[in-house]
């Protein structure tokens, strides 16, 4: 976990970016580098660290596309877009405790879902992301478009607007298959058989 802090530490500072000591500061007084990804162990990076570990996974792998297709994206908006493209889950899921069976017996985390999701600003997904970053620097085109439609068709809005922003940000593409591989086949999940 101090590995993926200090990574993603560096990796924003290097963006030299007006504010992002500002924003390094904001995320080291919130949850974000221990808050797990989701609230269930059947989805990805559900344990402590898991959402740091996945924003440094979907920049890793968004970055080798951008270099691998020549697609047309700075460094710093692949760092900022992939590293802030879910903290609307930041200070969002909280311990799931169950009661104890039996009278005077502890409560515990539930296994099942070891996390509930308390969200106490659900302005959407990407927008949230995009509010909670441009608090502290300002956000590039590219890096709200990329943001805003990282769910991909997960996302009921994407097939009614993907003729608008596909051809102002064709990385959103490569953006969202970087979020979806890293789900899929980096994070630490548990495996269904």
């Amino acid at each position: 976990m101090t590995d993926n802090k200090k990574t993603i530490t560096e990796l924003l500072l290097s963006t030299k970016r007006e504010g992002i000591e500002r924003l390094v500061d904001w995320l080291n007084g919130t949850d974000f580098f221990t808050a797990p990804a989701s609230s269930s162990p059947a989805k990805h990076g559900c344990k402590e660290g898991g959402l740091a570990e996945h924003s440094l996974n979907v920049y890793l792998l968004f970055d080798e596309k951008v270099r691998r297709f020549g697609l047309d994206m700075r460094s710093d908006e692949s760092v900022i877009a992939a590293i802030s493209h879910d903290f609307c889950k930041i200070d969002v899921y909280k311990p799931h405790y169950i009661k104890g069976k039996k009278k005077g017996e502890p409560d515990k985390i539930s296994e099942n879902k070891p996390y509930e999701k308390e969200d106490r600003f659900p302005v959407g997904h990407g927008e949230k992301s995009i509010i909670l970053a441009s608090r502290h620097i300002e956000m590039t085109q590219n890096e709200m478009l990329l943001v805003r439609w990282h769910m991909g068709p997960y996302d009921e809005e994407f097939e009614r607007n993907r003729s608008y922003f596909e051809p102002v940000c064709p990385a959103i593409y490569a953006f969202h298959f970087a979020d979806h591989e890293a789900t899929l086949y980096l994070d630490e999940r548990k495996k269904k058989r």
